[in-house]
């Protein structure tokens, strides 16, 4: 079967290039190894799926944590935040703002997120149960391998994704493609994910289910470091901080074995911590450190390191400084990250030295994009991934079409 442009994939990335497609009158196909189209779109968000946030591009861009981060600047030209409201809205889903930060469709429901990516698309131009096996360059044409047929096509785009949520089928085949057809990419790594501490779980075990707010959490013997909230759990720690850190977390653990982080109970520097403690010397030091943080979190940590508290003017001065220490730096040594299977986004994909930021064409194989999870694009939890999956789909379809409406 032979088709004008062959996507591979029906993420969020595929279905927005089959959407443009489509649109476009352009003959097309889309394979798609599941049942079903936009498995991970249904269950992101709590089944809500925060589409995209209020950003705008500069600001966008500055938050991601990839190297290169100019690189995804022509795609959100193109498509970003803004023009993603539009185009739900104008496929009849509004998209409401949460907490002045992210969107989510107005009906609660990632389903209608999806319906809005599908309900254009002809149903002869999805291809169910198609899990590409094989991507081959034969002289101006590509010719992919299913493990039921095969098709050729002028033009590939791959949109497979990662490796993160396999459930729904994303299993890395874009890197496996990669790699046949000798196109550099780095591996899949955890990324936006909770973290593993033997000694959370046994030192700080009654504060399981604690919350920190605009925590400074910073990666020992490094410059990383990030602001934002911090959950204990019964593992070890989570939260959108944790989250932000873990890719640079698991390197460290990659490179060192293990790796410590820093973070304070209370929101002060030692210094600053001191002089508080000092301004209050005739009164209790566990009544001072309870104003700048909760109780129980004084009590742990006072037991924790065999503290008494007693009148703050009898304590000699270091060991008041061991004190706004603790509060403030404490050491949590980090045993391991979760698994990329289970990390709500993956680093790594196609290099991106080796596509071209204006098209998402791979530099020495004209004709062949990758998209979307499948390259190294990623961002932090809030609607970056699929603003970036959106984005990536629509600015490779667009390519595509400029090159057949020239012809």
């Amino acid at each position: 079967m032979t088709y004008d442009v062959i996507i591979i994939g029906g993420g969020p990335a595929g279905l927005m290039a089959a959407n443009q497609l489509e649109k476009a009158k352009i003959n097309y196909v889309l394979l798609e190894k599941n049942e079903q189209v936009g498995k991970k779109v249904l269950l992101t968000g709590g089944k809500r799926c925060n589409v995209t946030n209020n950003l705008n591009i500069r600001d966008f861009i500055d938050t991601l944590t990839i190297q290169n981060k100019k690189f995804i600047y022509p795609a959100l030209k193109q498509l970003g935040p803004l023009e993603i409201l539009a185009f739900f809205k104008e496929n009849g889903l509004e998209l409401i703002l949460e907490n002045n930060f992210k969107y989510f469709p107005e009906t609660g429901k990632s389903s209608d997120v999806l319906e809005v990516l599908t309900h254009t698309i002809h149903k002869d131009h999805i291809k169910f149960g198609q899990s590409v096996k094989k991507i081959e360059k034969l002289e101006d044409y590509y010719e992919i391998t299913t493990n039921h047929t095969v098709f050729h096509g002028k033009y590939v785009i791959v949109a497979t994704g990662s490796n993160s949520y396999p459930q729904v089928g994303s299993s890395g085949d874009g890197l496996k493609f990669a790699d046949h057809l000798g196109i550099p990419y780095k591996a899949f790594t955890p990324a936006e994910t909770s973290i593993y501490s033997k000694q959370v779980v046994e030192d700080f075990k009654l504060l399981r289910g604690t919350s920190l707010t605009q925590v400074r959490v910073a990666i020992k013997n490094t410059k990383i470091a990030y602001i934002g909230d911090l959950l204990f759990t019964h593992v070890g720690l989570s939260g959108p901080v944790i989250m932000h850190l873990s890719e640079f977390i698991y390197e460290d653990i990659v490179e060192n074995g293990k790796s410590t982080i820093t973070f304070g109970f209370i929101n002060k520097t030692e210094e600053e911590l001191y002089n508080i403690l000092i301004e209050n010397k005739n009164k209790l030091l566990h009544k001072v450190l309870e104003d700048y943080t909760s109780k129980r979190i004084v009590e742990v940590v006072l037991a924790l390191k065999n503290i008494i508290s007693i009148k703050i003017a009898e304590m000699k001065k270091k060991d008041l400084m061991y004190v706004c220490n603790l509060f403030t730096k404490y050491e949590f040594v980090i045993d391991s990250v979760e698994d990329k299977l289970r990390a709500y986004v993956n680093k790594g994909g196609i290099d991106l030295k080796v596509l071209d930021p204006k098209s998402m064409e791979v530099k020495t194989h004209p004709n062949l994009y990758f998209i979307g999870e499948t390259t190294d694009l990623h961002g932090p939890i809030g609607g970056y991934n699929i603003t970036i999956a959106l984005s990536t789909g629509y600015l490779s379809s667009h390519d595509i079409i400029f090159k057949i409406k020239q012809v």
